[in-house]
């Protein structure tokens, strides 16, 4: 069983795992209403999203992906106020390239422009190269996504490629960014 993520330096923020949340029905509504509302996923660009294809079966599949091998998702828990407000996860787990990939989503509007990805990302970050022994985290975001570009940025990801016009967003072709951050660049800049 994956164990819940703290930190010291965030100690406002908890990442419960989805395996401790399989059985929480209202925390499996709140996430699929943070997935139908387009304002929150627009970035992402997936035509799942776009046609609303989200639905109950969606999320039981989300379940178990993100409580697979490779694969450990979490539920982003804000301590002070006791609510859930989104997702992180580790994704394509690798032990054979020590890497994941990584994403982050926050579905409670209010809680967004508050730095709470940041926060997250120092988490998850920290647990990813400390615990898990991982060697390279990447992921990856829309061209639009500005909030997300400087997010990875300030934590000292590389910009690593772009695929050209490779997201739909909104009818229009966009680019898709790829970051990564290696362990020693991780610890050089936020230890």
């Amino acid at each position: 069983m994956e164990e819940i993520l703290r930190s010291n330096n965030v100690p406002e923020i908890e990442l419960v795992p989805f395996t401790l949340k399989k059985n929480d029905e209202d925390l499996k509504i709140k996430y699929l209403k943070w997935l139908q509302d387009y304002s929150v996923t627009r970035l992402i660009g997936s035509e799942d999203f776009l046609n609303n294809n989200v639905n109950k079966d969606f999320i039981e599949k989300s379940f178990s992906r993100f409580t697979s091998k490779r694969c450990i998702g979490f539920f982003i828990l804000h301590r002070y106020d006791n609510v859930f407000i989104g997702t992180a996860k580790l994704d394509k787990i690798s032990d054979y390239t020590k890497s994941a990939e990584d994403g982050i989503l926050i579905g409670e509007k209010e809680y967004w422009s508050k730095g709470i990805s940041k926060k997250v990302y120092s988490i998850i970050l920290s647990h990813a190269f400390n615990k898990m022994k991982l060697e390279r985290i990447y992921g990856g975001c829309n061209e639009n996504n500005i909030s997300m570009i400087k997010t990875f940025r300030s934590m000292g990801y590389k910009l690593e490629g772009v695929m050209r016009k490779a997201d739909n967003i909104d009818g229009i072709l966009s680019d898709h960014l790829y970051f990564g951050i290696l362990k020693e660049e991780f610890f050089g800049k936020n230890m």
